[in-house]
Parts: C-alpha cells; structure tokens; sequence
C-alpha cells in the first residue's frame, strides 16, 4: 500500500490541470488573452512559410505558461490525501477500515443468495 501511495505523490502533478479553481482559471484566461494582445501589437509582415511555425510556437508559449500558474496555484492539500498516509498504520494497528470493508455486503448477497432471493 505504501508503495501505491508513495507512486501516487510521485505522479499526481499530472492531474493538477483537473483541479484547477475558477480564479486560477480566470487568471489563465487573462494571460492567454495578454500574450495574443502583446503578439497582435508585435505582428509584421509574416511570409506564409513561416505562419504555421509562429502559429504552433506561440500555442506552445500559451500552453507552458498556462502549466506553469496552474501548478503554481493548484494542490492536493485536502483532507483525504492527509487521511491515505494513515490508513496503513489504522489497518494495522485495528484491523481493516469497516467503512470500506466489503465482507458486510459480501455475507448479505450470499445469504440472499441462499434464501432464494433474486432479482
């Protein structure tokens, strides 16, 4: 279990992009339409061959600094990533969790079962 949660915090950077708020959001709406105010300002005479490559480097611009304010203002600081760092010693200190054990529901669906009750 220790290895699970320890590989979860190695990698869960890679869902902060889906826990952003809607300030953060707000904020990242208003850098991308910044950076395409400031681009529009600087526009010159472009030749078509080289569009494409500005086009495709100023979204990768957008994209980077985007990354950079959500993971500057994102987290996971909330209280069921606290509680997962104690449920190995809780299991072995009293056993399994009962809220999360399926035994209970397990005996009730055999005794059904046994009884003849069917949906």
């Amino acid at each position: 279990m220790e290895e699970y949660v320890t590989q979860f915090h190695e990698t869960k950077d890679i869902f902060l992009e889906f826990r952003i708020s809607k300030r953060t959001q707000e904020k990242a709406d208003e850098l991308r339409k910044e950076l395409r105010s400031q681009r529009a300002q600087m526009r010159g005479r472009v030749p078509p061959s080289q569009r494409r490559r500005i086009r495709y480097d100023n979204r990768e611009e957008e994209n980077h600094q985007r990354m950079e304010l959500i993971h500057s203002e994102s987290n996971f600081n909330f209280v069921k990533m606290f509680l997962i760092s104690h449920f190995r010693d809780h299991i072995y200190m009293f056993g399994n969790i009962p809220i999360y054990s399926t035994e209970y529901g397990e005996l009730a669906h055999e005794e059904q079962i046994k009884d003849g009750w069917r949906r």
